[in-house]
């Protein structure tokens, strides 16, 4: 206690000998001391605006995502729905707001300038925020075209039973219980030497309502009845390059079989195509009709299968190609490479005699279609089956594929069935809203 007061005189000399600098130093810090008081008041706000920004942005990628059906319209709401979520009135300037879409992938992202009040002090006048998201588009149905190769050499060992057996499972993963949702629809396109198109192509149901307008050429006036072979069983020509690997449009001869050979429907595969439906007994009967004959022309069941999953004419039962909460899918399976025939046989594109086509060109023709397809946004899966597929064949159809693990090789019928679970599955992970 006696040291203190002795410390204390000596204290209070240094102080007043001193309180002039004392007062300089406190006058300069006083700047930087309030300015970096305010500069945290300036952050804070700016982490505010940040917030606001991003809700405003993730609400509209969000909304985007589940109202629009097109492209085009994507931009649109994300616009309309980030400017009611962060209106001109809120503090902060918001700009360069980009809206971009990769397949199902919606991404949004924007800027904002906050003006500061306090940082001026500092040189600080304005403060950058940014935002950004990326939202995957819910689908909500999906269209499935299973193309199918049901030629002759699938009677070998009973693969067309295999076959059957794995379309029947593929069915049953997206349609449990024997039901399917409203948002599911699958067809069937069986295909040899060339596609079946059944009574559709007279404009009638199997039943004999009407389906709609003819698509097919009917010279001789006859009808569609196969248990006559007087009368059209339902194969038909394929049109001319390049309408043989697009969608749409009129003109199919169903006359191939009748002024060709001297026996009419000559190598005509009864299996007929079967239009997207939801209809499981219905999908079910198709599946379990298929039987084998006929030589393998790949390219004309693919497409085929594209034009079953367009909405446009000669069915119409698939949604618009604009509306991305549906996603098309198309099932590609073969079990040889392709075949145009030989002396005396005929196909899609007439009688081999006449024919300038090999089976390369096929090939060629395929592949065209599969980048059509894929052009309008349809997932395509690709499996060859049986070891007897030669390695140029495999080629085309892993490139056909909307990716390389799209393709799956099944030289056995285990894998055959492997195939179709998995593609299965991956489809039924899909987001579908009952």
């Amino acid at each position: 206690m006696c040291a203190v007061k002795r410390m204390m005189p000596v204290l209070k000399d240094y102080i007043r000998q001193n309180a002039g600098a004392t007062a300089v130093a406190f006058a300069l810090i006083i700047p930087v001391v309030v300015g970096s008081a305010g500069f945290a008041v300036d952050l804070s706000m700016a982490h505010m605006v940040q917030k606001r920004l991003s809700h405003a942005v993730d609400s509209a990628a969000l909304a985007a995502a589940a109202s629009a059906s097109s492209e085009g319209d994507v931009a649109a709401k994300v616009s309309d729905f980030f400017y009611k979520n962060y209106p001109e009135s809120s503090i902060g300037a918001t700009y360069d707001l980009t809206v971009t879409v990769e397949g199902d992938d919606i991404k949004v992202s924007a800027k904002a300038d906050y003006g500061t009040t306090f940082a001026r002090v500092m040189g600080v006048d304005e403060m950058t925020v940014n935002a950004s998201t990326t939202v995957t588009r819910e689908i909500l149905g999906l269209e499935v075209a299973m193309v199918l190769d049901v030629t002759g050499s699938m009677a070998t060992n009973n693969n067309i039973g295999t076959l059957k057996t794995a379309a029947q499972n593929f069915l049953d993963t997206l349609c449990k219980d024997g039901v399917c949702s409203d948002l599911v629809k699958i067809g069937i396109v069986p295909f040899a030497n060339t596609v079946n198109v059944g009574p559709y192509g007279l404009g009638k149901t199997p039943s004999g309502g009407l389906y709609d307008t003819a698509f097919v050429t009917n010279t001789k006036g006859v009808s569609f009845n196969q248990s006559n072979s007087k009368q059209w069983w339902g194969c038909v020509l394929e049109r001319t390059a390049p309408q043989d690997q697009e969608d749409g449009d009129t003109g199919y001869m169903w006359g191939m079989y009748w002024y060709s050979n001297s026996t009419p429907n000559s190598g005509c595969n009864k299996s007929y195509i079967l239009p997207l439906t939801n209809t499981y007994g219905t999908i079910k009967s198709k599946i379990s009709s298929l039987y084998a004959s006929g030589n393998t022309l790949s390219n004309v069941g693919m497409v085929w299968g594209y034009r079953v999953l367009s909405p446009e004419f000669p069915f119409r039962e698939g949604t618009s190609w604009e509306d991305k909460t549906v996603k098309k899918v198309a099932l590609l399976m073969t079990d040889g490479d392709n075949n145009i025939g030989g002396s005396g046989s005929y196909s899609a594109y007439g009688t081999w005699s006449a024919l300038k086509l090999t089976d390369h060109d096929l090939d060629v023709k395929l592949a065209a279609t599969c980048e059509n397809m894929k052009a309008e946004g349809v997932t395509v899966y690709t499996v060859t089956f049986t070891s007897g597929i030669n390695d140029e064949t495999k080629s085309y159809f892993r490139n056909c594929a909307s990716e390389e693990s799209k393709y799956y090789d099944a030289p056995s019928q285990s894998d055959l069935l492997d195939a179709f679970d998995a593609i299965a599955r991956e489809l039924s992970n899909i987001h579908i809203k009952e």
